[in-house]
C-alpha cells in the first residue's frame, strides 16, 4: 500500500522535499557552505590514509561535518618553526588548532619535544607520507573536509598562513 501510494505520488513528495529545502536554507536551517579556498598549491583532490600504527589510521582522526588541518614541517626548518609561532600568536589560534594535525619530518621524538602536548604530531621518520603526498617543501598545510578531500593547500610560510588565516575566518 505504502509503495503503491508513493509511485502514485512521487511527483508530490519531491516537490514537498524541494519546499523543504528552500524554506531551510531561507531561515539558515541548511548548513551554509562558504567560497571555495584561495590558496591551491596541490594538485591532489584526495587526501592520502596512513597508517599511525596499529589500527589507526590518519582518517579515523578527521572531525566528522568539520574542515580538517593537515600540516606537514619538520624542526630543523626555521618557516616551520615561525609559522607555528605565527600561528600561535593569532587571536584565531584556537580555531586553527582545534581540527590541526601535523606530520613532522623528524628523525625522532626528541627533536619534537618542544611541541608535545601543542598538537598532534606523526613522526614521519622515513619520509613514506611526505612522498605519498607528492610534497617538495615544508611547511605544506592542507585543508581537508572529514573525507580526505583536499579543499585548499599551501606551502611556505606566507602561503600557509595566509590559507590558515582563510580557514580560521571560516571555523570560528
Amino acid at each position: 500500500m505504502c509503495k503503491k501510494w508513493l509511485r502514485k505520488n512521487a511527483s508530490f513528495v519531491v516537490a514537498v522535499l524541494l519546499l523543504g529545502v528552500l524554506v531551510g536554507s531561507a531561515t539558515g536551517c541548511v548548513a551554509e557552505s562558504h567560497e571555495p579556498y584561495t590558496q591551491n598549491y596541490s594538485a591532489l583532490t584526495m587526501a592520502t590514509d596512513f597508517s599511525l600504527g596499529g589500527e589507526d589510521r590518519y582518517f579515523d582522526k578527521l572531525q566528522k561535518d568539520e574542515e580538517n588541518v593537515l600540516l606537514f614541517w619538520g624542526s630543523w626548518c626555521p618557516h616551520c618553526e615561525s609559522l607555528i609561532e605565527r600561528i600561535d600568536q593569532l587571536d584565531s589560534a584556537d580555531a586553527i588548532k582545534k581540527n590541526l594535525f601535523t606530520v613532522a619530518e623528524d628523525e625522532s621524538l626528541d627533536d619534537v619535544e618542544g611541541h608535545e602536548g601543542d598538537f598532534p604530531i606523526y613522526l614521519d621518520q622515513d619520509e613514506s607520507v611526505y612522498e605519498a603526498y607528492g610534497l617538495e617543501h615544508i611547511p605544506t598545510v592542507f585543508i581537508l573536509n572529514d573525507q580526505g578531500e583536499v579543499l585548499g593547500s599551501a606551502q611556505g610560510e606566507e602561503d600557509s598562513l595566509t590559507l590558515l588565516q582563510e580557514y580560521a575566518s571560516y571555523n570560528q
